[in-house]
């Protein structure tokens, strides 16, 4: 018999009459005109999956989930990835040989969940998986709750069916014994651009491409001029410093200039490169300095297997800083005692726009918080229930285990060595 690494499902050719009558336009020349006319020509159930994924993607591979906007070049590079990845395990791997991507429903992706579930795939990672798929439901006309939580596909027992959103211990540098001023001098000696980028990631809790697109010349405006979103009445400073460039969704923020010691890393930063220029290395493209960045703090031992620490760490540090300064108390991840409950989530909401995320329970995984991840769990089980409900009538949290869900949907093969 064939062995699993060895088996191939049959390939689908056309005929040239075919190709004569109807060709193809090539993958480069598709866009959305020719995309829905070679869409049209191919009926539901069509063999040739990977064009009419492509024709997708050429209409919608931009699209926004839920808003009416452009995803991010990440997304944009990330999303067919996944998906021709997802289909071609698909037909490899399971009964759904000849499955065309728009006929895509729950249980291919029970098929695909007991796969990644075998293969180990983490809470988080099953979770990004499930959410792409959602937003590909909608692109071929689908409703997005035939995609259901992976809780309902693993159990509410599973540990691939919740990630963990709530930080139990501090990730910050200072907690892994690592002094500030001693990696940068390191730093400074390889590349000082890049030590002017981990300063800032410091000092105003930058994400490392929010540092490496940052313009400090032109980011520093009168408080006037800053969003009345990020004004912190509280606040004495004159100055902030502008973020637009590099951020999460592109939403841009404000950030004050409160310190003396924040006002010196602005004019060190100003100094060090031109009017209009950025922070990262004159001369790389923006691919090229994310790598040189990490390739540098690989160099001096800042990574999760050396030092025990990531770059990202430097945010969760400037977080709870933040917090302790603004509540009066320490975060929770260091043992603070729990203040009353207004000024935690004042503390909370001014710590995520300094972030530059949109909800305050984010800053869970910065700060913890088991008494919030415990409320915010039972509400996500209960709208995933009732979204569930839906396109299911099994209850919520009864999922099949994986040993059934590979019976129903994956290829058996029999071992050579048992005959």
């Amino acid at each position: 018999m064939t062995s699993p690494s060895t088996f191939h499902p049959p390939r689908a050719f056309r005929t040239r009459k075919e190709i004569e009558a109807n060709p193809y336009p090539r993958r480069g020349e598709l866009d959305s005109s020719n995309a829905d006319r070679l869409l049209a020509a191919l009926p539901l159930g069509h063999r040739d999956w990977k064009r009419i994924l492509a024709c997708i993607l050429v209409k919608h591979g931009r699209e926004h989930g839920t808003r009416n906007k452009q995803v991010s070049n990440q997304t944009m590079y990330e999303r067919p990835r996944f998906l021709y990845r997802f289909f071609d395990d698909l037909h490899r791997q399971t009964i759904y040989v000849r499955l065309d991507p728009r006929c895509l429903g729950n249980r291919h992706v029970e098929a695909m969940i007991a796969i990644w579930a075998k293969r180990g795939l983490g809470a988080g990672t099953i979770a990004n998986y499930l959410s792409v798929l959602r937003v590909f439901a909608t692109w071929i006309g689908e409703d997005p709750a035939i995609v259901r939580s992976a809780a309902e596909y693993l159990g509410d027992d599973s540990a691939q069916a919740h990630r963990r959103q709530v930080a139990d211990e501090d990730h910050s540098w200072i907690a892994a014994g690592i002094e500030l001023a001693g990696v940068l001098e390191q730093i400074r000696a390889i590349c000082p651009y890049v030590a002017i980028q981990t300063e800032c990631s410091r000092l105003f809790g930058l994400r490392p491409k929010e540092a490496r697109c940052l313009r400090p010349h032109e980011a520093v405006i009168p408080r006037e001029r800053a969003n009345p979103r990020d004004r912190d009445p509280n606040s004495l400073a004159t100055h902030y410093l502008h973020l637009d460039q590099g951020t999460k969704g592109g939403r841009p923020r404000d950030q004050p200039i409160e310190t003396e010691v924040e006002w010196e890393l602005v004019r060190r930063a100003q100094a060090l490169v031109r009017p209009g220029q950025h922070l990262g290395r004159p001369g790389y493209t923006l691919k090229q300095n994310t790598e040189h960045y990490y390739r540098v703090l690989r160099k001096v031992g800042i990574t999760r297997d050396d030092l025990g620490v990531t770059a990202h760490g430097l945010r969760h540090e400037f977080a709870i800083e933040k917090y302790k300064q603004t509540a009066g108390v320490a975060a929770p991840v260091r043992g603070g005692s729990a203040p009353d409950r207004e000024v935690d989530r004042g503390a909370r909401g001014k710590v995520s726009r300094l972030l530059g995320h949109a909800r305050r329970q984010v800053t869970s995984a910065y700060l913890g918080s088991p008494r919030i991840a415990l409320s915010s769990h039972k509400e996500a089980n209960q709208s995933d229930g009732a979204a569930s409900s839906m396109v299911c009538n099994r209850p919520v949290g009864t999922a099949r285990s994986t040993e059934e869900l590979t019976s129903r949907h994956l290829h058996h093969f029999e071992d050579p060595r048992d005959s």
